[in-house]
């Protein structure tokens, strides 16, 4: 039987042809199987999958399109649950790559704006209430960290929210009765790690020894203290991609293995802040990078049995397995906001360091003003809002079969382009998503690579 298929977005690529339709569903055909698209006589197997999955529109599920296109659409949108909180702009580290460059104590938040902020999130009826904590180096302002973390569990013993509290750090003022705290609250660490030793101390400077050993350290600490069952949640580290770190991908990978890391995060060079006067490197450069890395992990989850495995990846293999958007692929002021120290609300923390670079595009009020319905009224927030949905305000996004997990970052767009829609063809960011998209569904049609994403999906997590 000819089935009639159903609004295809697809893309070339090597080796094939990738599929996707509006439920957010994907396939690749390789090779032959790509010339039979036009006719849509493929074999028994292929033919079941695509008919289960609503390629064919004469075989669609209007049951499971519409709990999916809900979903997709926050049809039971009831505000924004991640926060990213600025406790200080002060940092102690002189990293080449930040924009946190203020050392005024003037810069901290205060317990009265603390006091406004819980008010603002509390009264937000999500269900969810994660507070992250940034800088700056919020260590350096951990009497308003202990603060926050105390009123709001106060607070929820009323409220019944899921509440999570995660602390973004150098860990160069760590000591043990801070993570005492740390502990006791359930808040989960977050560090960055650069790799190898050489090119992380060169990269973020400490006045006092070797950031890598003190980061090394307090991250082996942690692990013991969650071994023990102190702790809740293992630490993470992030991974910024300098040019100096492009020639250790497999280095890399073992590097953060070796500290008890099997979830790593390895981002791009974004030329920022300080970032702006490194020296840039091709866009090809750090694809390749990407590639051996994400080899390595393969390697070493097969070797292991254990999941080692790049977020971003994961990300995209859960969301297109799933056909559901990952949590972490936040929205602009959808799904999360960001705080200065002074109250300031942003859609982002990229929002926030653009507004301390003295430009204020994207401010959305101030907690000591405004709250969650108010912020919804502001034209630049109903401008985010229509901007969240690519396929109907992007002509390239429109027909791109990436559309349904990828979004679109006006603040990105403004910063990198000088324009809120931006230029998405000529976009680093965009042709970024088109290769991590490409390449973990290209990885999906391979046997070997196929036993590797079944570790990732039972033991990963966002």
């Amino acid at each position: 039987m000819k089935h009639k298929l159903f609004n295809l977005y697809f893309e070339n690529a090597r080796g094939g042809l990738f599929l996707a339709n509006p439920a957010g569903r994907v396939d690749f055909l390789k090779g032959a199987a790509s010339r039979l698209l036009p006719s849509a006589r493929f074999g028994r197997e292929r033919t079941a999958y695509l008919r289960d999955n609503d390629f064919f529109s004469d075989r669609l599920d209007f049951a499971r399109l519409e709990e999916r296109f809900r979903e997709h659409y926050f049809a039971a949108y009831t505000g924004p649950y991640i926060h990213i909180v600025t406790l200080t702009n002060r940092c102690n580290l002189a990293c080449s790559y930040c924009s946190a460059s203020s050392n005024s104590s003037s810069a901290d938040m205060s317990k009265a704006t603390a006091d406004k902020l819980l008010d603002f999130v509390f009264a937000i009826k999500n269900e969810r209430l994660t507070l992250e904590f940034q800088g700056g180096e919020p260590l350096l302002n951990f009497g308003v960290l202990k603060h926050i973390v105390e009123k709001a569990g106060r607070l929820n013993r009323r409220a019944g929210k899921r509440l999570h509290f995660s602390v973004v750090t150098n860990l160069q003022a760590m000591d043990a009765a801070k993570l005492d705290f740390l502990a006791r609250n359930k808040v989960s660490v977050c560090a960055s790690l650069d790799g190898v030793r050489a090119v992380h101390d060169k990269h973020r400077v400490s006045r006092d020894g070797s950031n890598y050993d003190r980061v090394t350290r307090w991250l082996k600490e942690i692990q013991g203290r969650v071994a023990r069952g102190e702790m809740a949640e293992a630490p993470n580290a992030i991974c910024t991609v300098t040019r100096d770190l492009l020639a250790f991908p497999v280095e890399t990978v073992d590097t953060f293995v070796k500290n008890g890391l099997r979830r790593i995060q390895l981002g791009p060079l974004d030329p920022v802040g300080r970032g702006a006067g490194l020296e840039p490197y091709p866009q090809e450069e750090y694809f390749e990078f990407y590639r051996k890395a994400l080899e390595r992990m393969g390697e070493l989850t097969l070797e292991t049995g254990r999941a080692v495995y790049e977020k971003g990846a994961f990300n995209i293999l859960k969301s297109t397995e799933t056909a559901e958007r990952s949590p972490r692929r936040n929205l602009e002021l959808l799904l999360r906001l960001a705080y200065d120290h002074n109250g300031d609300i942003y859609p982002s923390d990229e929002a926030r360091m653009l507004a301390a670079a003295g430009d204020d595009l994207f401010k959305l009020g101030n907690v000591r003003r405004e709250r969650l319905p108010d912020v919804l009224e502001n034209p630049m927030a109903r401008a985010l809002i229509s901007s969240c949905f690519g396929e109907f305000s992007q002509p390239y996004c429109a027909r791109c079969p990436y559309s349904y997990y990828c979004r679109l970052s006006p603040v990105y767009n403004y910063i990198f382009q000088g324009s809120f829609w931006g230029n998405l063809p000529a976009s680093p960011r965009c042709a970024f998503y088109k290769f991590m998209f490409g390449l973990v569904l290209r990885l999906k049609t391979e046997r070997r690579w196929r036993g590797v994403f079944d570790i990732w999906l039972r033991e990963g997590v966002n």
